[in-house]
């Protein structure tokens, strides 16, 4: 794989998906590096144990970090609420952290230091630490803050009570433990860091596409609500007087006639009254549209300019581009984790062209690409029906625009 294919498929991961991926990566590293750490302690000891019991301790430290990382994994997914959690690996887990302790016990020993100093005694408790925090590394999805506080002070604790207990010099049982306490609390907290602020960033996409959401059903429920004004008089006059007029035809009356013409008048009313009420909600003002998208926007974090000046169009021409307003903002605020949009409003050759440019554009799913694309098809339709024109480019990097052209009357009548 070529560096350039590399990099073309980072340009179109998200900004939220590039996150995601450095964050997994940066964890899972560390716990890649465990078997190095292990290699490392095994150097600093003075005892000089054999190279077979060396490499048996690292291949047990490996395989433990494996099995950490595979409940690093599901775990980061249970955290971000898409999973279950993983019991089972958890288990193995614990049992593998056992066995890299007990490995580390065989290979270097428990031999007291005869001064302060770094002996196979000192390199076995650090192995031990280290196999405890690659354990509890994994597990720092399910354990919160004030936990790893206590169990790092409890690790850290049992060494200087384990090195006491075993006739180590003072200095050296408390360097241990202190050593070991405190890169626990490192390495926790930037573990517990990046898992927090992962999720936090997931969350702010959740939410932006909630609000998107909303906004959609805000306007359907509105939709709703005038068609029931509208047709819930109507609707239960004509069941009423429909049930007349059958009354009186039963009875031989020649009322029946009159009732069910009556009933004829409230029906075309109610279809005029209908036609109004779809008029109004396909009737978009640009004006409103535009100060609306740059409301929406903005409250969605999104830095919003809108430049030029709406005047003089014709009715069939603010509509349209009012609704690739509306249709852009809707795209911009579900395909994208757009920081920057610049909306633009020009007059040239006897056009008006509306062009909207974002930055955060995502790499669409086949599902994003076909709703995004059917929105742009209407629009589409919409702007052919006047002679107008779409287009909807990736620009370089992660920016996108949409731009919108279609013939003016006013701008012609300038022009000429």
């Amino acid at each position: 794989m070529s560096v350039s294919t590399v990099t073309r498929w980072w340009e179109r991961r998200s900004e939220l998906q590039r996150f995601d991926l450095y964050t997994r990566g940066t964890l899972y590293s560390m716990l890649a590096a465990s078997p190095l750490a292990g290699l490392f302690l095994a150097s600093a000891g003075t005892g000089g144990p054999s190279a077979p019991a060396v490499l048996t301790f690292i291949a047990v430290l490996a395989g433990q970090a494996a099995v950490a990382f595979m409940v690093l994994r599901a775990g980061l997914e249970w955290f971000l609420g898409r999973g279950p959690w993983p019991y089972r690996w958890t288990v193995a887990l614990l049992v593998a952290t056992v066995a890299a302790a007990g490995a580390a016990l065989a290979v270097f020993g428990w031999d007291a230091p005869p001064e302060p100093g770094v002996t196979d005694g000192v390199v076995t408790a650090f192995a031990i630490v280290l196999a405890a925090g690659i354990a509890v590394g994994a597990l720092t999805t399910r354990i919160a803050s004030p936990q790893l506080m206590v169990l790092a002070s409890v690790i850290g604790g049992a060494v200087v009570v384990a090195g006491l207990l075993s006739d180590w010099p003072r200095q050296s049982a408390l360097g241990t433990g202190f050593a070991a306490l405190f890169g626990y609390l490192g390495g926790w907290s930037a573990f517990r860091a990046s898992v927090w602020m992962l999720g936090v960033v997931w969350e702010l996409d959740r939410s932006r596409q909630v609000q998107a959401d909303l906004a959609v059903a805000e306007e359907r429920l509105r939709f709703a609500r005038d068609l029931h004004d509208v047709l819930g008089r109507n609707l239960s006059v004509i069941a009423v007087k429909s049930e007349l007029a059958a009354a009186l035809a039963r009875r031989g009356r020649d009322d029946a006639g009159d009732e069910m013409m009556a009933v004829r008048d409230i029906a075309q009313e109610s279809l005029r009254e209908v036609r109004d009420v779809v008029r109004g909600y396909r009737e978009v003002d640009l004006t409103t549209e535009l100060a609306g998208a740059r409301s929406v926007l903005r409250s969605a974090g999104v830095a919003t300019r809108v430049v030029g000046e709406v005047d003089a169009l014709p009715p069939d021409v603010q509509a349209v581009l009012g609704w690739v307003a509306r249709e852009g903002t809707t795209n911009v605020l579900r395909h994208s984790a757009a920081a920057t949009c610049v909306i633009t409003l020009a007059r040239e050759d006897g056009c008006v062209t509306l062009t909207m440019e974002n930055d955060g554009a995502f790499a669409l799913s086949a599902e994003s690409r076909s709703d995004a694309g059917s929105g742009l098809s209407g629009l589409a339709e919409r702007l052919r029906e006047l002679g107008g024109s779409l287009a909807a480019d990736r620009l370089d990097g992660d920016r996108f625009r949409l731009a919108a052209r279609v013939p003016s009357v006013a701008a012609a009548g300038e022009a000429s």
